[in-house]
């Protein structure tokens, strides 16, 4: 799940301001997660055949229990000399795994996009959020508002990565001066947040000059700090040093779990480190109450399923009908993945059996299981037939979908071991109405889906679907467990 982190959060947010520079060619920053320095970026801006051109690309490197994993994103936005959203282009390289997307506007509001991936080429066709800008649109709004001390307003902006729109606030405050790297300015300091709909929201702050060029910016990221800071070519392409990021990714506990498939309910008491709100969502595995006193009270108990629906799904329910589509991630039309799942439900009259068949069947279909792959999408893992949980999940999800079974992948935390909980993912299938809990990655040493998963997002696997998660892990701890038999 950490690569998704890290995705989202480069990928959403460097991408949505326009920088301008004296130099007419290339912007660089230094990249620090925590005081490292793991990586860097580079922005330019351009104006071909009455086009504006906006190329942002980004290399991160961290690690993972040792593992190296190297992250390069490349996005370009195409607008009008007016700030009219015209197109856009990514590139997204984690590890071993690689995807294109390339993205046409048009005026009356829609939007072919075009995915390769693992060799395979798919056509959405999409709506363009409406009143959305991408980044010279954006600046455009920021120099209308101005730098006066005070001033606040929002925009909504358009994340091509995600393909959603994220609303961004801002506001002005004074100027200050700032640590550049051991250079210090006077700078206009900018505090906002970003917002998904339904997704909760990330604070930042921006530190940019009275020419509106970005010189530094600072974030929370899952418990860390994270910087961006402008810097010389020289400085930005330097030898970095790779952050090991399963330590940000856990929760301690109070008490230890001892064997967690005996437990039916678990109920988590959790405290937020600071005042904004945490966002758990409600699911039939998994209920939230908010005390009083700010505590939150998670309440989960996995539900088995009706042991005699039938599958392919025919009903009309919109979600359910939208878990069965194939996406982005989730290739579950393509025949690879097809012919997969009618290998894992052979013989399968159920719904619930051929679920669980499924679960079993990725389990050990991916028999490379490492932490070095990039965050890959369900037809490479059927490829390369390696990875770790969010393989397992994404997978699990489409042979579902593929076999006729509504399904989403689910991320969270699960417990691991020594009073610790860190980042997972997994599947949720519905059967017979209920959503029904897998865990590929886990079912070997599990046997099933169980109480100590507590879920933080659902959705598709596109990496906008757990934006809101980056405000949750490392911004709570769990004070008391109560589990029953």
């Amino acid at each position: 799940m950490k690569k998704i982190l890290l995705t989202v959060i480069f990928v959403l947010f460097f991408q949505n301001f326009s920088i301008f520079s004296a130099d007419p060619e290339y912007v660089y920053y230094a990249l620090y997660i925590n005081g490292k320095r793991c990586g860097y970026e580079i922005q330019s801006r351009r104006i071909e055949d009455g086009k504006i051109i906006n190329t942002d690309k980004m290399l991160i490197e961290f690690k993972r229990l040792g593992s190296p994993v190297t992250m390069e994103v490349s996005e370009t936005c195409i607008e009008s000399i007016d700030g009219k959203p015209i197109g856009f282009k990514t590139v997204q390289k984690i590890a071993a795994t690689d995807m294109v997307t390339e993205g046409s506007i048009y005026p009356d509001g829609n939007m072919t996009v075009r995915v390769t991936n693992a060799g395979s080429i798919s056509v959405l066709n999409k709506i363009y959020p409406s009143g959305a800008v991408m980044p010279e649109g954006l600046s455009r709004i920021l120099k209308q508002h101005g730098l006066k001390t005070g001033t606040s307003y929002s925009a909504e902006a358009f994340s091509p990565s995600s393909m959603n729109a994220m609303t961004m606030t801002f506001n002005v405050g004074s100027e200050t001066p700032v640590d550049l790297s051991g250079h210090i300015a006077d700078l206009i300091e900018i505090k906002g947040e970003i917002v998904f709909p339904d997704q909760g929201e990330v604070s930042f702050v921006y530190y940019i000059d009275k020419d509106y060029n970005l010189r530094k910016l600072i974030m929370p990221f899952v418990g860390m700090s994270l910087e961006s800071i402008a810097c010389s070519k020289e400085f930005a392409l330097s030898r970095l040093e790779p952050l090991e990021m399963i330590e940000s990714m856990t929760v301690k506990i109070p008490k230890d779990i001892r064997h967690p498939k005996k437990y039916k309910k678990i109920l988590y008491t959790i405290k937020p480190c600071k005042e904004n709100a945490l966002t758990f969502p409600e699911t039939d595995n998994q209920k939230i109450r908010q005390m009083d006193d700010g505590l939150i009270r998670v309440t989960v108990k996995p539900v088995k399923g009706k042991k005699k629906a039938g599958y392919p799904y025919k009903g009309s329910d919109p979600e359910l009908l939208k878990a069965l589509k194939s996406t982005q991630y989730i290739q579950s039309d393509h025949p690879d993945i097809i012919e997969l799942a009618e290998k894992a439900v052979k013989g399968k009259k159920k719904a619930l059996d051929a679920a669980h068949a499924i679960e079993a069947f990725v389990n050990g279909y991916i028999d490379d299981k490492n932490l070095g792959v990039g965050y890959a999408s369900a037809l490479e893992v059927s490829r390369s037939r390696q990875g770790d949980c969010t393989e397992h999940a994404v997978l699990t999800a489409a042979l579902c979908r593929a076999a006729g079974i509504p399904a989403r992948v689910v991320m969270g935390i699960v417990y691991y071991k020594n009073r610790m909980f860190i980042g997972h993912a997994w599947t949720e299938a519905n059967i017979g109405g209920k959503w029904v809990g897998l865990d590929a990655a886990l079912v070997n040493m599990r046997k099933t889906f169980d109480a100590t998963h507590i879920a933080m997002a659902t959705g598709n696997g596109d990496s906008g679907d757990f934006f809101g998660i980056t405000g949750n892990i490392g911004n709570f701890i769990i004070t008391d467990i109560e589990a029953y038999r």
